[in-house]
């Protein structure tokens, strides 16, 4: 064959040129910048079966120069971070999200943060979100091995919410909470979830 020459079956996908799947993924909840005022919050259990908001938004600015009336100059403006919502079924027993409004509502009306934890300083209600997006489901080894990562910095509850009921239907219970956050960092992980290399930070000041 020439040089260079390409067979149809070489230009075949592999495992390795497939792009990651959606559907794998878990999240982990720790404490930022102290201890927990309750430690349900950082505890959830069950798998959540949806997460969105992964994204960053930068406005621009535009002005105008005097000699340049054809076009605008773009500048970029503030940055801002979209909510992280996330989905999964209501299961007897998990009240974290509850827990976490708890704690919310008694900062708010000043009476501290008292919940749960005795002889504990430093009490905090933000947490920092790790989201990991594992393997392939049809690769050789078949495990859970994580290879992408982001991580939600200062996050708490702004919204929780619980499906409508309805006679008549057979649906499921299903939990949303609705985070906001003050940063996302994005990276690609080894096999023990640190970062392989370099992690893609956006942070508020």
């Amino acid at each position: 064959m020439p040089d260079g020459y390409q067979s149809n079956i070489e230009r075949f996908s592999t495992i390795a040129t497939d792009p990651l799947r959606n559907f794998r993924f878990q999240a982990e909840f720790t404490a930022q910048g102290g201890t927990a005022f309750d430690s349900r919050i950082t505890k959830f259990s069950g798998g959540f079966t949806g997460i969105n908001g992964l994204e960053v938004n930068v406005s621009p600015l535009a002005y105008r120069e005097g000699g340049m009336n054809t076009t605008l100059h773009q500048i970029p403006g503030m940055t801002t971070f979209q909510p992280i919502v996330m989905s999964r079924g209501a299961i007897f027993g998990n009240a974290q999200a509850l827990t976490w409004l708890r704690g919310l509502f008694a900062v708010t009306a000043g009476e501290g943060l008292d919940l749960g934890t005795t002889g504990v300083t430093n009490k905090t209600f933000r947490c920092n979100i790790k989201i990991y997006v594992m393997d392939h489901p049809n690769s050789d080894s078949d495990t859970n091995t994580p290879r992408m990562g982001f991580i939600v910095r200062n996050a708490w509850p702004s919204t929780l919410k619980y499906s409508d009921l309805a006679a008549t239907g057979g649906g499921l219970m299903i939990e949303t909470i609705t985070f906001v956050h003050e940063g996302l960092s994005m990276f690609y992980t080894k096999t023990d979830k640190s970062p392989s290399d370099t992690t893609y930070s956006l942070k508020g000041v």
